[in-house]
């Protein structure tokens, strides 16, 4: 049978309402090493998983690459830490935790909150790989969640706080994550021993990125890869990836992997999740598990899932034995990438002819980037039971320095055209070094473009084509994507009867909306850029600003100027704000013209042929100024009184205005 070669899931960390904080920290060097503090710390053992039970659930996940096993905890840093007050009235706490055998350690919080003027580092044991620090900036993001892998069977802690220090402590780890397996080439730089070789676990065929000629033309896809683990019930997995462009050219943080790496649905929230950069290595080592270190220890976490064929109608749901539609999710960062990663935003195709030759950029078995090449057109096929012809059918060449393949953990790596641009993602397949000329299969970019569902949630084109452009294909960039194309917009309705109008009363509110083509823009608006005066609100930085009154009659221009830093866009709209006048006399006229008022909708006009020389057309308007009915006084015949109906009309005020009077608008009022 042919397998999926990794489980994953899409995590990102930007989003929607719930932002998750990135692993970017601020870097710095913990108090006790540049001071030379060696404290004698209480240290928490936590049980290592047996090789029985590794084995075992290695057996029951052989699709998906399982690279470590979630084991509970209860440890909160002020109650389990080793406190040490310094003679400057500052303090540490140091928590040490031990988990037997594991090639890494990820720390996982319950709670994390940091008071101002403190910071946070972990690391291990040879104090080789720090991470932090963390400070209350973490804080006002969002706590964080987890940690990346910290090398060795030991994770420290250290916190420090200064005298003047301001808030409350409460750090709190309910799990830890033991891994086992899928990091050795990223950890190999942080361990003692200067033998490193035979850490990686990628099959001796594959060849490293690094390597030349295969790597040639190549560098673009190779910096748009990514490496992943996501966690999922008590275990993590680990998947592959790659960042992709869209047509704002804005540098939104998204990356295409695969549905069936953890099964996402579209708008879903990714906790445990670990985004690796540059995992790769720093010179060529063809068929062998060299020792030269991977480059590395660039990470984000968490994110959002933006869309997924999971979430699609194309053969959905899947059967234990298919996987959804073209087997696609697209996932969004919370934050942007940060520059020194050197990432490349890949360009994509949607076309589905003149692919001659190509290569994925993966991470199979979990270790440093490799590169696998084909020399033949892929064919069309179908995966799995899934949708038919909904992937490419792709065998790869035997190239200089081996015979690249994909393994677990290559899931979700894209597949680039000789154009260096995607056209699909892994699904799975059967090649190995053992077969490397059994086929692989990639879900379709072009079936993932639109043809999984309706829905946003289920397709790709409302996310990589926000400018609507409708074009087959899209080059890459790197950072600082300067050819971005921003664009803005404003929506507003009447914030009673939430029907969008450009006509209002005196007194009445309007609710806002403000959009752009980017994931975070800074808004600023103006409802008064004519300065007539008398509204509530005359300026707001919010994206949505609600319930801004408009006290004066007249013409409105409102503005929205939206910024990202690099570029601004302007739109503005015209907001008509009509008088509230009751019972006003028309020329010299001192009685009132309509009753009875308040009336069940049919009342009279105290009018004279006279008057009506002078009045012309009448028009009554409802509470959102929509014109219900015209009266046309030419056309009757008139006495003193003239009865109106008001047709179809519900209780509520409406407003008669005359022709030859815009000024003055009269009030009436319906009841049942």
């Amino acid at each position: 049978m042919i397998n999926p070669k990794n489980n994953f899931i899409l995590c990102v960390f930007i989003l929607y309402s719930s932002a998750f904080f990135s692993q970017i920290s601020e870097g710095g060097i913990p108090y006790s090493f540049k001071n030379n503090i060696e404290p004698v710390i209480s240290e928490f053992n936590i049980d290592q998983p047996s090789l029985a039970e590794i084995q075992s659930e290695i057996n029951n996940n052989e699709d998906d690459y399982l690279v470590g096993i979630i084991k509970d905890v209860q440890l909160s840093l002020t109650k389990n830490g080793t406190w040490i007050s310094h003679s400057d009235g500052s303090k540490s706490c140091f928590l040490k935790i031990r988990s037997k055998s594991a090639i890494g350690i990820s720390l996982f919080f319950e709670n994390f909150i940091i008071p101002k003027g403190a910071e946070l580092f972990v690391y291990n044991e040879n104090k080789k790989h720090v991470i932090g620090k963390f400070n209350s900036t973490t804080n006002s993001i969002n706590s964080l969640t987890h940690t990346q892998i910290v090398e060795g069977e030991v994770s420290i802690i250290e916190y420090y706080q200064p005298q003047n220090s301001s808030g409350n402590l409460d750090i709190t780890l309910n799990k830890i994550g033991y891994m086992f397996r899928g990091f050795e080439d990223y950890l190999k730089p942080f361990k003692n021993s200067s033998n490193l070789a035979g850490f990686s676990r990628a099959d001796p065929c594959q060849i490293d990125v690094a390597c030349s000629p295969e790597n040639i033309g190549w560098s673009e896809p190779i910096d748009a890869a990514v490496h992943f683990t996501y966690q999922q019930t008590s275990f993590i997995f680990s998947c592959s990836g790659s960042v992709i462009n869209n047509t704002a050219d804005d540098c939104t943080p998204y990356i295409l992997t695969a549905w069936h790496c953890g099964d996402n649905q579209a708008n879903q929230n990714l906790s445990g999740y670990t985004w690796y950069w540059n995992y790769e290595k720093s010179s060529c080592q063809p068929n062998t598990n060299g020792s030269n270190p991977s480059k590395g220890n660039q990470t984000m976490i968490n994110g959002v899932v933006r869309a997924s064929s999971g979430s699609g109608t194309l053969n959905n749901p899947p059967s234990i034995n298919q996987e959804a539609g073209s087997d696609f999710a697209l996932v969004e960062l919370n934050s942007i990438i940060p520059t020194s990663y050197n990432t490349f935003y890949a360009g994509w195709d949607k076309s589905t002819s003149s692919i001659s030759n190509g290569v994925s950029i993966h991470h199979p078995n979990g270790s440093a980037k490799k590169i696998s090449t084909f020399s033949n057109p892929p064919t069309s096929t179908s995966f799995n039971g899934g949708a038919a012809n909904a992937h490419w059918n792709v065998t790869w060449s035997s190239t200089s320095n081996g015979h690249g393949v994909t393994e677990a953990g290559s899931s979700g790596a894209s597949l680039f055209n000789q154009n260096k641009k995607i056209i699909g993602q892994l699904s799975g397949g059967s090649s190995f070094c053992s077969s490397p000329n059994s086929p692989d299969q990639f879900g379709k970019f072009s079936t993932s473009w639109s043809s999984n569902g309706s829905s946003p949630g289920a397709k790709l084109k409302p996310w990589l084509d926000p400018l609507n452009l409708n074009v087959n294909s899209l080059d890459g960039t790197y950072a600082p994507c300067s050819g971005t194309v921003l664009e803005c917009e404003i929506a507003f309705w009447n914030s009673q009867t939430q029907i969008e109008t450009d006509t209002i009363n005196n007194g009445e509110s309007i609710d806002f909306f403000g959009g752009s083509n980017l994931t975070t823009a800074n808004y600023n608006w103006n409802f008064d850029k004519t300065g007539l005066g008398g509204v509530s609100v005359p300026n707001s930085t919010n994206q949505s600003p609600s319930g801004v009154i408009f006290n004066s009659s007249g013409l409105f221009q409102v503005q929205l100027t939206v910024t990202n830093n690099q570029e601004t866009c302007l739109v503005d709209t015209v907001i008509k704000v009509l008088p509230l006048t009751t019972n006003i006399e028309v020329n010299d006229i001192t009685k009132k013209l309509i009753y009875p008022n308040p009336n069940n909708g049919t009342f009279n006009l105290n009018i004279s042929k006279e008057i009506i020389k002078n009045i012309g057309t009448g028009f009554i308007y409802n509470s959102i100024g929509e014109v219900i009915q015209k009266i046309n006084f030419n056309s009757l015949k008139l006495s003193d009184n003239l009865t109106v109906n008001i047709k179809g009309g519900i209780p509520g005020v409406y407003y008669l205005k005359f022709e030859n009077n815009p000024v003055f608008n009269y009030k009436i009022i319906l009841i049942d």
